[in-house]
């Protein structure tokens, strides 16, 4: 009853006068939205974009910290820090969430249903978050049918220094520890950037019935940007940029539950190696009017499980690859009109302990157009991808959207309808077992979605007060589906619809609310049943206090509540919960910050993903300094 009563309160909540998101205003551009710099506000798809501002001020220790915020966004976890953890968005598993880290598709291949887990991805290196919801397969292509995360790190470029940045240090409770520095500059038409974390914590016993055993997790992680204007305003020739970019990451974890269920401990390891590089050349043409990007992307997992499960073999490797070749090009032939467009390659490869050495290849041809009309107010796009697999052939997606702002009221309406497309993975189709039952099936049919959003945001008393509402329905045919003993096979259909609902208010000069809910019913239409990890209400809150006459310090309550959703590998359903985050940041100097926080204020006993334990009240202490 409680929890109902949280539930209820914050979609209430997003009922009231309240203001908009930072991040919703005319003055925020969004690049995912349109592939191009456009205007949150000009945009007719749901796209939040988080800063690096924002993401200091929640004391983030991951993107996942981050991102689970989002309105939309769902998140299921094997425990804590470090630990499997996957996201959905609508509704559309994480297998239909593309996430790229500056640009690159960091996708693992060698998973089951490919995708990126954040679980280990520093925050202090990121400079930008974008969150892109809806059907997103025509810009993006098959992997993107729920949505697209794209994180950008930091770079050097007009920075303006020729060297500047930040570290930082972390303790708290379990023996957590992180330290960070990022450094990043320009000289003499050259940019650069490179950071490195490390982080470490004792954990706690994931297993929700285990004998107190800890489950600690480390990682460490490197990134580097370096770019340069080679050549500048040339007969035709208005810029000729090259830039490089890197990352590296290392990780163990100590899990339960590998090869059993997720009530049993065992002695199980997980070791994580990412490395993913990009290099691109950046072509600027007749005074603005064509630009052109060419760029060749990599990235490589590779995951180690140590005594999975004796009973089924021991010890497991997985391996995967993609490699990406990829033209775009973004034509402004006349004011208001832009043309994106492009064509790209993509080899996925992977190979495990189960499953031989694989690859596929697929090719894709896409054209996006935005027309501004009644100046900007009203924006329009209409845009079509072609895909050639090769194993499924040519399948076509298309997508339209519209966004339009009544300045003199503070109202802006969108809507977007898109379909999307994701062919089998390597392993669904040629996995032979999965842990001793039947796996892989060479006779699966593509996934395909099709999907609408529609919504509003109005701002009230001088901007200071937003609150808006989104709707999305989203249907999947041929969806793909597992189950033990008969393996992978394509359901008749899924549907995935519900609200959206955020708010925020600048309470007083002092004070700052945000709030925002989502609720969900994601059900297989063949049997009924909700999909895994998907509850119904999700919410979240954020009361800001900056006291004017103690300048520099900032002080914060956040909440997160969930009701019930539905756990496939119990057979099961996970109760709901509602927790309470504190935190506290003291600006000493122009270059210090001293924080803290306490997470899970109350203790609470929860979980997001069926017999994983979440962690109980923790605190942390940690410094920041600016160079």
């Amino acid at each position: 009853m409680h929890l109902r009563r949280a539930a209820a309160c914050l979609g209430l909540a997003t009922l009231l006068p309240a203001a908009a998101h930072a991040q919703e205003n005319l003055g925020t551009m969004t690049v995912s939205a349109n592939r191009t710099e456009t205007a949150v506000a000009a945009s007719g798809s749901s796209v939040t974009v988080i800063t690096a501002e924002e993401i200091e001020k929640k004391q983030a220790v991951t993107a996942l910290d981050v991102i689970r915020d989002v309105p939309g966004v769902g998140l299921a976890r094997s425990g804590g820090p470090g630990k499997t953890t996957s996201l959905s968005i609508r509704g559309i598993s994480a297998k239909g969430v593309l996430i790229l880290i500056d640009g690159v598709n960091v996708a693992d291949t060698s998973n089951p249903q490919p995708y990126y887990d954040l679980t280990n991805l520093p925050a202090d290196a990121i400079e930008r978050i974008e969150v892109l919801r809806g059907s997103q397969s025509t810009l993006y292509g098959s992997s993107a049918m729920g949505g697209v995360i794209s994180i950008t790190t930091k770079s050097g470029k007009g920075s303006g220094k020729v060297l500047t940045g930040e570290g930082g240090v972390e303790w708290g409770s379990r023996a957590t520890a992180k330290g960070f520095v990022n450094g990043r500059g320009e000289s003499g038409g050259v940019y650069y950037s490179a950071g490195v974390s490390g982080f470490t914590t004792q954990g706690w016993d994931i297993a929700r019935s285990g004998p107190n055993e800890q489950d600690g997790s480390k990682n460490g992680a490197a990134n580097l940007r370096v770019g340069a204007d080679l050549i500048r305003d040339v007969g035709i020739l208005d810029r000729l940029n090259v830039e490089a970019s890197g990352r590296y990451l290392k990780a163990k974890s100590e899990n339960d539950g590998w090869g059993t269920t997720a009530a049993i401990d065992n002695a199980s390891d997980q070791r994580t190696i990412e490395k993913s590089g990009k290099l691109t050349a950046n072509v600027d043409l007749f005074d603005g009017v064509l630009a052109n990007s060419v760029s060749i992307a990599q990235s490589q997992s590779r995951r180690d499980l140590f005594d999975a499960d004796p009973s089924f073999g021991g010890d497991f490797y997985y391996d995967g690859e993609i490699t990406r070749y990829e033209y775009q090009g973004t034509l402004k032939p006349v004011e208001h009109n832009t043309l994106v467009f492009g064509a790209d390659h993509q080899r996925d490869h992977m190979s495990t302990t189960l499953v031989d050495p694989q690859s596929v290849t697929n090719d894709g041809v896409y054209g996006n157009y935005i027309l501004g009309l009644l100046d900007d107010d009203l924006t329009l796009t209409a845009g079509i991808r072609h895909d050639d697999h090769e194993t499924f052939g040519g399948h076509t997606t298309w997508r339209t959207t519209a966004a339009y702002r009544i300045p003199a009221t503070g109202t802006r309406l969108h809507a977007g309808y898109g379909t999307g497309f994701r062919a089998p993975s390597l392993y669904e189709l040629y996995s032979p077992f999965s842990f001793g039952s039947p796996s892989g099936n060479p006779d699966l049919k593509p996934e395909k979605s099709r999907g609408y959003d529609v919504g509003f945001e109005q701002s009230v008393l001088d901007d200071r007060v937003t609150f808006g509402s989104t709707f999305f329905n989203n249907r999947l045919e041929d969806a793909i589906g597992y189950a033990f003993g008969t393996g992978y096979y394509n359901t008749t259909s899924a549907r995935a619809f519900g609200f959206e609902n955020t708010a925020t208010a600048e309470i007083t000069d002092e004070i700052s609310l945000t709030v925002n809910h989502t609720y969900t019913q994601a059900r297989d239409n063949a049997t009924g049943r909700v999909m895994p990890n998907q509850p119904h209400h999700t919410g979240n809150a954020r009361l800001s206090y900056a006291p004017g006459e103690v300048p520099g310090l900032g002080t914060w309550a956040a909440a997160r509540t969930a009701t019930w959703s539905y756990d496939s590998g119990n057979s099961s359903y996970l109760g709901g919960y509602l927790v309470w985050d504190l935190g506290a940041s003291y600006a000493i100097n122009d270059w210090a910050t001293v924080y803290g926080r306490v997470e899970n204020l109350a203790d609470k006993t929860y979980e997001t993903k069926g017999g994983y334990a979440e962690g109980g009240r923790a605190g942390f202490v940690g410094m920041r300094a600016k160079f």
